[in-house]
């Protein structure tokens, strides 16, 4: 019995051996010219086969619109934001990842980085710092005394948005979470102009404007750009809330709030680059952003399940008249000579809240 298990196990052996012969591939080589060939099929049908010399393996990792810096920016132009065709760089900024609003539904005002504060994100217009709102626009959370509130800006006027997710030890406090540069356009961005001309329909019957123009030209040696937007904005909110004392009681009280903003948002930005001299530049910008806004906000309570007038407990009513200006000014001087570049700087911002 035992001999008879060892011939087997020398067969079995022996004939996988003479498998894995059989199999084995045979290699030729191939000359450096060779062609693609045809493999023929049944019929007319003829497929050529692909040379694998042409498949194309990248190494390494492509980041989308960051730069080589030590802190890396991301850089969102027109080319990203047009696609959802947005009214205002709060609009914009809604559809960029990790930026967020403290602010009410519906609103695009004070951004958040990071899940931080508005008071821990520096906004920057064209590289410059600008006064903030003040939380007597609504805002409400940390910061909100110092935000700047980007909703006020129309999207046309915007060239791109450079943002920075980190700390840095050569920003101040209020970038903690970050900082956010809206950069405007230029006298180079555009030549010639457009006007935009629309409406917003709302659903109580309500409509608003919406109108924009922007140009842009040669003046002298120099360049000019100028826009101008006038948006119109109205903000419904209803909510009903009913409140019971248990599942399946009786209802207890109820409640009807009525939210309300309606107002108009006045822009208007200029540029102006001209040469001086041979190695010389002159450049001269400012914006202006006027705010009239109400905020109408109503809520009745009701006791019992009724909503009568005898039912009413407490009617409270809660309305913010707005009345804001923003203003910004700033020349600059560039110089090429002695192998380097000097630059001077002067800048001028101010804000008005009469609200």
């Amino acid at each position: 019995m035992t001999k008879f298990l060892k011939v087997s196990h020398l067969a079995g052996v022996a004939t996988a051996a003479l498998s894995l012969a059989a199999f084995q591939p045979a290699f030729a080589q191939t000359g450096p010219n060779d062609d693609p060939q045809s493999v023929s099929r049944t019929g007319n049908d003829t497929r050529t086969a692909t040379d694998s010399s042409d498949v194309v393996v990248i190494n390494g990792i492509t980041y989308r619109d960051r730069t080589e810096d030590t802190a890396p920016v991301l850089v969102y132009d027109t080319d990203y934001f047009q696609r959802f065709e947005p009214l205002t760089a709060g609009d914009a900024l809604k559809r960029v990842p990790s930026v967020t609003f403290l602010s009410d539904v519906l609103e695009s005002d004070g951004v958040r980085l990071r899940g931080l504060d508005p008071a821990y994100t520096q906004i920057l217009i064209n590289g410059e710092e600008v006064p903030g709102a003040g939380s007597s626009s609504g805002a409400i959370g940390n910061g909100a005394d110092t935000a700047f509130f980007v909703d006020r800006i129309p999207a046309e006027l915007i060239e791109k948005v450079e943002i920075v997710r980190s700390a840095s030890a050569n920003r101040s406090g209020d970038a903690m979470a970050g900082a956010l540069n809206i950069v405007l356009k230029d006298g180079y961005a555009i030549e010639g102009g457009y006007v935009r001309l629309g409406a917003l329909a709302f659903d109580d019957g309500r409509v608003r404007e919406s109108v924009g123009a922007v140009w842009g030209g040669k003046i002298g040696e120099g360049r000019l750009l100028l826009g101008a937007s006038v948006q119109g904005r109205h903000n419904p909110k209803r909510k009903t809330s009913l409140r019971y004392d248990d599942v399946g009681e009786d209802l207890n009280n109820s409640e009807v709030q009525r939210d309300t903003r309606d107002g108009t948002d006045y822009s208007a930005n200029f540029s102006w680059d001209t040469p001086v001299g041979e190695n010389g530049e002159f450049t001269l910008d400012g914006f202006y952003v006027k705010t009239e806004r109400l905020q109408d906000e109503d809520s009745i309570e009701y006791g019992g399940d009724g909503q009568a007038l005898a039912d009413i407990d407490v009617v409270n009513s809660n309305d913010v008249d707005i009345d804001q200006e923003s203003f910004s000014l700033n020349g600059g001087y560039k110089l090429e000579a002695f192998g380097g570049k000097t630059s001077f700087k002067l800048g001028y911002a101010s804000f008005k809240d009469d609200s």
